[in-house]
């Protein structure tokens, strides 16, 4: 019985279903299961086989193992089981997910759903929309895989009672249905929390579309406004990269159609609940937009409802990236010649070989071992090391029976290998100075590794100190600020805001004493110009520390001299700086800033170098443990005079022009612009690079995988070890090289891992040159290369910036995280 599965029986159960990779094959009445080797359609390889309890027509979630299917025989899997409710990844390309409703085939020509997104409010806490599609009759709606609704609009409020798990994460899918049809099923992941807010450690997907309703008076011709008809609810950006402009809304019952606004004037009118716009809409070009709908019926409208949605040439929602656009300027290949008169400030302290801590850890078989082991070879000498994250997130790492990491959270490592063969790979959870039993695998490795060193450390000087008068708390995290200007600003010159979402997902600013207040109009208070905006930023003098309670995408502006103004938006939204317009309140504030998600005493955040730099931080994560802790420091190194006369020494011809009086601008914000003098400026390496690989195979690891790729025509096909799938690459431009997106920000995860990678090795240099992709000292080397970045990663704390969106590839940007931090510590400079 060389497919033969069993698990434990359930009481009262009426049988099991059985799935593959998350597609129903069979049903059984006992707890045992003899499947059929027809049932691994892809041929051998990997499989998920899961279970799922049935009784009373209704199934539980899935129970799954992952198991390899060598075709004959079966293989030893090092996968342990794992209860989860398995749904496809949020993705609007058509997981492997099958509907298992009674009579309803599926037919992959039936195009899946498309724009899914959670679009509640308090009004409608479980609601949920998607791109309604032409040609089809109704779309099932599943929780966990069970069909709980069918409906004919494209969006559904559920009822409370569909989450029967009670409060946890669950996966929403809906699928397409035209005759007795349907397609796969799109699905994303939704955290139940009680209250139709998902509770959840990960930051909001970041978005513009902030609702706001307002009682202006629709400007189609012919129609009066009639109070009495029910303005939409819900309206919502819904969209994504094959649907740049879609909005989406709760449908209103007994109207005839709905009426879309942007910026009050009428552009189209609709049967549905959802529109995708043309970009033509948005004639005063990138920048904020109101998006407006209101119900129509027969020769009357409601009021409108409307979002702030934030057009950027691309469809994307504004954030540290900057607009697309479509180069025109001839290239420039200049290598850089200029001789910098201010030596490099990079701190590179001595570093002495890696040792293992001395923790003595004893085996505790009733600790739950570790789950979802996947090793890979990362590059020659490297392995990549991921795994699941259970409900006891602490971990040791060993390596060939070497504990390499000791107490950390689940992550993806990257780890050298000193010997060339055969490598044996194993995790254990740790709790206290106790261990699991170790889940292990092997895996054949070529090439040998760099002997790992104790990581390099911040200089002393250059550490931000913890303020002898706050202490430490146990339930929060302290964010000290300190003036290290020289006596350039006093304390009461330095200026601090603090926006984010709560613990409810509410948009609130923080006050000086680390109370989360709620955003409202009422409170733009301040006027500047004839505007008025929100009173929620103090001065260093009023408090230079706050203890942080949970705060959900937070921003921290920190200026000198006034002020960053920012205007709530009703009670979602917020108007903050756009340097991209001259007349902004903000356009001549010197400020900075950094994003973070705090959620008690874990701390995700950094500071970023992506749009422009103004003046010199240093920041400082601290955090204790029982196996070391965590203190690590990034930022600026130098004065802000040094960096800027350093930046204009030492930086090619092209990059010059980058300098401003108050700031040093991002390429794609000032001459690499479409159109601009730089605008063509990585083309002629575009192109070496096509040439290149259109005749040879590009071969690279990261940890999504081991790829070959070729160029064909505009496009580069991937495929990956252990996967069948093709994936697709465009041809990029210049912007999209610099700001990481268009070519290089569209397609499904896969692809987008591949983009990364791609496009982190165009602004280093190294694109033609794989073998230098994750060696950071052989970056910025060629003669085209992002040298705004290069310049900042020179001149800062180890190396570590934010220089453009995908820094973060090898670790190279400015991220700090911990789950058990005590503070983070700025020091503000000049």
């Amino acid at each position: 019985m060389p497919y033969h599965f069993a698990w434990a029986a359930v009481d009262g159960a009426d049988g099991y279903n059985v799935y593959i990779d998350g597609v129903y094959v069979t049903k059984v009445t006992e707890n045992v299961a003899d499947l059929d080797a027809s049932m691994f359609t892809k041929g051998a390889g990997e499989y998920t086989v899961g279970v799922a309890t049935v009784k009373e027509n209704k199934t539980s979630a899935i129970t799954s193992i992952k198991y390899t299917y060598d075709g004959g025989v079966q293989a030893t899997t090092t996968v342990a089981p794992v209860t989860t409710t398995v749904a496809p990844v949020a993705t609007t390309v058509a997981p492997v997910t099958t509907p298992s409703v009674p009579g309803q085939d599926v037919d992959e020509s039936i195009k899946a759903p498309e724009g899914l997104v959670w679009a509640g409010n308090t009004d409608l806490p479980y609601y949920f929309a998607w791109a309604k599609a032409d040609g089809i009759d109704s779309y099932n709606v599943y929780v966990d895989g069970t069909l709980v609704a069918n409906v004919v609009d494209g969006s559904v409020n559920l009822n409370e009672s569909v989450f029967t798990k009670g409060s946890g994460e669950y996966a929403i899918g809906i699928a397409a249905v035209k005759g007795n049809k349907t397609s796969v099923i799109t699905s994303i992941k939704y955290t139940y929390a009680g209250s139709g807010q998902p509770a959840t450690t990960k930051a909001p997907e970041p978005s513009t579309a902030k609702p706001t309703d307002v009682t202006v008076a629709p400007t189609a011709p012919g129609q009066d406004v009639d109070e009495s008809i029910k303005a939409p609810e819900g309206l919502v950006w819904a969209g994504n990269t094959n649907l740049p402009y879609y909005f989406a809304w709760a449908p209103v019952v007994d109207v005839d159609s709905y009426n879309v606004y942007v910026d009050g004037a009428y552009v189209t009118n609709v049967s549905g609940n959802s529109v995708n716009l043309e970009k033509s809409v948005f004639t005063k070009g990138s920048g904020e937009y109101t998006v407006g709908v209101a119900a129509v019926k027969g020769n009357k409208v409601s009021n409108i409802t409307s979002v702030k949605y934030t057009y950027t040439g691309d469809g994307a929602i504004t954030t540290t990236k900057a607009p697309e656009a479509q180069p025109t300027a001839a290239p420039t290949t200049v290598a850089p010649t200029a001789k910098p008169t201010v030596a490099p400030t990079t701190a590179k302290p001595t570093t002495k070989p890696k040792e293992t801590t001395t923790i003595a850890f004893t085996t505790d078989s009733s600790i739950e071992k570790p789950f979802g082991l996947d090793v890979s070879q990362a590059s020659v000498g490297y392995v990549n090391i991921v795994w699941g994250r259970g409900s006891i997130d602490c971990y040791n790492v060993y390596v060939d029976g070497e504990r390499r990491r000791t107490g950390i959270s689940a992550q993806a490592l990257r780890l050298p290998v000193y010997t060339e063969g055969t490598h044996t790979i194993a995790i254990t959870t740790v709790v206290g100075k106790r261990e699991s039993e170790r889940l292990e695998t092997q895996i054949q490795i070529t090439g040998i590794g760099e002997k790992e060193t104790e990581p390099e450390t911040c200089p002393e000087e250059l550490k931000p100190q913890l303020k002898e008068n706050v202490p430490l708390r146990d339930d929060r995290i302290a964010i000290e600020l300190n003036n290290k200007t020289n006596g350039k600003y006093s304390d009461s010159e330095i200026y601090w805001c603090i926006v984010g979402n709560n613990e409810n997902n509410q948009l609130c600013y923080m006050d000086k004493g680390g109370n989360m207040i709620p955003a409202s109009e009422s409170l733009n208070t301040v006027e500047v110009n004839g505007t008025k905006y929100a009173n929620i930023y103090h001065t260093l003098a009023e408090s230079d520390h706050v203890y942080a309670p949970t705060i959900r995408s937070g921003r921290m502006y920190l200026s000198y001299g006034k002020p960053v103004y920012v205007k709530f938006v009703g009670s979602t939204g917020y108007a903050g700086p756009d340097l991209n317009n001259p007349g902004d309140v903000n356009a001549n504030t010197l400020f900075e800033f950094a994003e973070f998600t705090i959620e008690g005493k874990h701390y995700w955040g950094n500071t970023t170098r992506v749009d422009y730099f103004c003046f010199p931080m240093i920041t400082r994560l601290i955090g204790g443990s029982l196996y070391g802790g965590y203190d690590n420091v990034v930022g600026d190194v130098g004065t802000r005079d040094e960096i800027f006369n350093a930046f204009k020494n030492e930086v090619p011809n092209e990059y010059k022009s980058l300098v401003r009086d108050d700031r040093i601008i991002a390429p794609c914000k000032s001459t690499f612009n479409v159109g601009k003098t730089n605008g063509n400026y990585f083309d002629n390496y575009i192109n070496e690079f096509w040439n290149k690989y259109a005749n040879e195979d590009l071969r690279f690891s990261s940890e999504s995988g081991s790829f070959v790729g070729r160029v064909v025509g505009n496009q580069m096909r991937f495929t990956r070890e252990g996967d069948s799938t093709v994936y697709y690459v465009d041809k990029p431009n210049t912007q999209e090289v610099l700001e990481g997106k268009g070519a290089f920000d569209r397609g499904n995860g896969v692809e987008k891992a591949i983009e990364a990678q791609l496009c982190a090795a165009f602004n280093r240099g190294v694109a033609t040159e794989p073998d230098k992709w994750y060696t950071p000292s052989k970056y910025y080397k060629n003669s085209v290369a992002n040298f705004y970045a290069g310049f900042f990663h020179e001149h800062s704390v180890l190396g570590k910036a934010y220089g453009f969106c995908y820094d973060d590839v090898n670790d190279q940007s400015t991220l700090l995280q911990y789950d058990k931090a005590d503070a983070l510590v700025i020091d503000l400079k000049w």
